[in-house]
């Protein structure tokens, strides 16, 4: 082969060689100096799923409380929709985690010890009626009257009839009670 022709096929091979080069090290780096959104993106699509679906699946929500230990029931239905809560723990009532009035030796402090009626606490159920009616016809929906109460399982029977009935004044007509699952069925030989 003819030097000339070799060098110049040389030259050529190396040019060739340089433009490869140049065209990796353009590929490694970006064209303008960013990243990528679009792995991000994905990480941000999968961590909003994840919380979603952890945020609430279950309606109901009991939040613990040294002075409230719920009852054991064999029922076997859970709860399907968020409602109101009302807890008669052994030293309060709350609405919806919220602390109404205090109880003594299974007592409400009321202005009449013979009513049925509990002051504060109809007070409280009254605002709490207005504010979910007011939603309700804001989301063109019907208000429901349903109350979910837990009660502590040593509260006497007097006080819960009082709840009940001051619930009842505050126009809910639905009552579910809340009870851990797991109680064994007991029977009378």
């Amino acid at each position: 082969m003819d030097p000339r022709k070799q060098k110049s096929l040389d030259a050529w091979l190396i040019e060739q060689a340089k433009a490869k080069s140049r065209q990796r090290r353009k590929k490694e780096l970006p064209d303008d100096g960013s990243i990528s959104i679009n792995s991000l993106m994905d990480a941000v699509t999968i961590i909003l799923i994840f919380l979603l679906m952890n945020f609430s699946t279950d309606p109901m929500k009991v939040t613990p409380h040294e002075k409230l230990q719920l009852p054991l029931s064999t029922t076997m239905l859970n709860a399907k929709e968020k409602t109101t809560t009302l807890t008669v723990a052994a030293d309060g009532i709350l609405v919806d985690d919220k602390p109404v009035v205090t109880i003594k030796n299974n007592k409400v402090d009321t202005s009449d010890p013979n009513t049925l009626t509990i002051p504060q606490l109809k007070d409280r159920l009254d605002q709490v009626v207005k504010e979910r009616k007011e939603l309700a016809a804001a989301l063109k929906q019907n208000f429901k009257d349903i109350i979910t109460i837990i009660v502590h399982g040593e509260t006497h029977y007097r006080l819960i009839n009082k709840v009940i009935y001051t619930a009842g004044q505050a126009t809910f007509t639905k009552f579910k009670f809340a009870v851990v699952k797991g109680g064994q069925l007991k029977q009378k030989i």
